[in-house]
């Protein structure tokens, strides 16, 4: 995955509608007063990112095009497959482990966070269909439920 950076090549006052017709789709949004948007390339595998509201000024950096835009759901879940993620409907095989036999495949049916008593993330499991957990580390991925974005 290759980093670039929206603003020195489209501008800072690039609209969503532009980014979408050369390929770039939003995947998340992250901040409280200083909103960041990140936009995926799914067929170059690039990412980069846009400020899309910084509430700490007097407006100056504020993209009303950017901050309104939908998340593209099949960009999105080409991202996170691009990061190495797991999403639901996911076919992996577990290769280690102890409690599910090792070469068995199953369809990933939900997924849930181990916390510690300080409520820090310790371990993120995948649920199968027949019920049984394990840690994602534990499977590889066989088949994705990617999709081609729009």
């Amino acid at each position: 995955m290759t980093y670039i950076d929206l603003d020195i090549i489209y501008g800072a006052n690039v609209t969503n509608e532009t980014l979408n017709a050369n390929g770039f789709y939003k995947v998340s949004e992250k901040g409280g007063s200083f909103v960041v948007d990140t936009y995926y390339n799914p067929t170059t595998d690039e990412i980069g990112t846009l400020v899309a509201r910084d509430y700490d000024y007097n407006g100056d950096r504020d993209n009303d095009s950017i901050y309104n835009a939908a998340i593209n759901e099949d960009a999105k879940n080409a991202y996170l497959h691009a990061c190495g993620q797991f999403i639901l409907g996911d076919k992996v095989m577990v290769i280690k482990g102890r409690k599910i036999p090792h070469g068995t495949v199953h369809t990933v049916t939900g997924m849930k966070d181990i916390r510690d008593k300080y409520g820090r993330t310790c371990a993120h499991y995948l649920i199968f269909e027949d019920g049984t957990s394990t840690n994602e580390t534990n499977c590889i991925m066989i088949m994705n439920t990617e999709k081609e974005a729009v």
